[in-house]
């Protein structure tokens, strides 16, 4: 999909409100994740950022109690687990991970998974900020026999290598712009070998602890990198065996704030880009736009979007309201969330 002038006004907007982050950042990864801001406005799932003379001011959607009122002023009914309607055999996940967190620190506890450009990541996440920012750390596994190699950082720096000590007795080293300073101005990366020679890397900013090396050495030490499908919090049945997830993004807690957590699917049906948002029913929004199709059971509130002027198979002729029909929900508890997502 292409972004449009407006869209990429409001990109732009999304990230001068934002607090700068490290110097070193990577600017390209930081685009993707302006577009999924821009994504996740229009479908109405984050928090909409006005920005005046640099200073922003966020609207977000009231949180309403878990124990009070759904998006529609109903009550939120949570069912008992047999209730709730599991798949009916086999299906596919669309976050399957090479590798996953074990060890958090407690300053960003909160592990989040992330598809984009075929290219699956976990992420941990602090549930507040610190001086304006959110701790995070990034974890990505490298493909079995493919050695990384060193670049330069997006601001022009070269990329050295500063040896580290051994995790669970393999090679590590951090990557740095600096040779005297391994945390690389706070902007820290962590590459290591798995027993079997298989690279990882951790990327983590705004952690603001003085044992930041320490702490990182620790996450790898824990990291499992066995394979991992991640369990969802709901089903989709009656999509064509063609259908491709482009992006998937289970942020915790949501990238809005208002929310322990929120998933989006953006899906390739057929000639269409089709989106599934999925979020707590008491933390959904009090309207939506007009070509988003929504409903609320289970203690959630999901939603569907098909983007105008593509084509669904004559099996799905109806719609986002078609396709919302075959979502299925499975509660607030990830205890009943399952792997076989989608059903075809």
């Amino acid at each position: 999909m292409t972004i449009g002038e407006e869209e990429l006004h409001d990109a732009i907007e999304e990230l001068a409100a934002r607090p700068g982050p490290p110097t070193t950042m990577d600017a390209p990864n930081a685009i993707v994740r302006g577009r999924r801001i821009v994504r996740r406005r229009r479908f109405a799932l984050a928090a909409t950022t006005v920005a005046a003379g640099g200073t922003a001011v966020v609207l977000a959607f009231a949180v309403l109690s878990t124990h009070g009122t759904n998006a529609h002023g109903g009550k939120v009914q949570q069912p008992a687990s047999s209730a709730l309607p599991h798949p009916p055999g086999p299906g596919s996940d669309p976050l399957t991970l090479s590798g996953t967190f074990g060890w958090l620190p407690a300053n960003a506890a909160n592990a989040g998974y992330s598809l984009h450009d075929s290219q699956i990541q976990a992420v941990a996440r602090g549930s507040s900020s610190i001086g304006g920012t959110k701790p995070m750390i990034w974890l990505t596994i490298y493909p079995k026999g493919t050695t990384p190699a060193l670049d330069k950082f997006a601001d022009g720096a070269t990329q050295l290598r500063v040896d580290a000590p051994d995790v669970n007795g393999r090679t590590a080293y951090w990557m740095t712009g600096s040779a005297g300073d391994p945390t690389n101005g706070g902007d820290t990366y962590l590459r290591w070998q798995s027993a079997d020679g298989q690279w990882g890397e951790l990327h983590g900013y705004y952690l603001a602890t003085p044992s930041v090396t320490t702490e990182m050495l620790r996450v790898a030490a824990g990291v499992d990198f066995a394979p991992h499908s991640v369990p969802l919090p709901l089903w989709i049945s009656g999509l064509p065996s063609s259908t491709v997830t482009s992006e998937a993004d289970l942020d915790r807690p949501s990238l809005s704030g208002t929310s322990p957590w929120d998933l989006q699917l953006i899906m390739t049906v057929g000639g269409a880009s089709v989106d599934v948002s999925v979020t707590p029913a008491a933390a959904a929004p009090h309207s939506t736009p007009p070509q988003q199709v929504c409903k609320t059971a289970s203690g959630l509130t999901a939603c569907v979007i098909v983007d105008a002027g593509a084509g669904l198979p004559s099996t799905l002729s109806g719609g986002a309201a078609e396709i919302l029909r075959h979502v299925n929900l499975l509660g607030p508890d990830p205890a009943n969330w399952t792997t076989a997502v989608l059903q075809k």
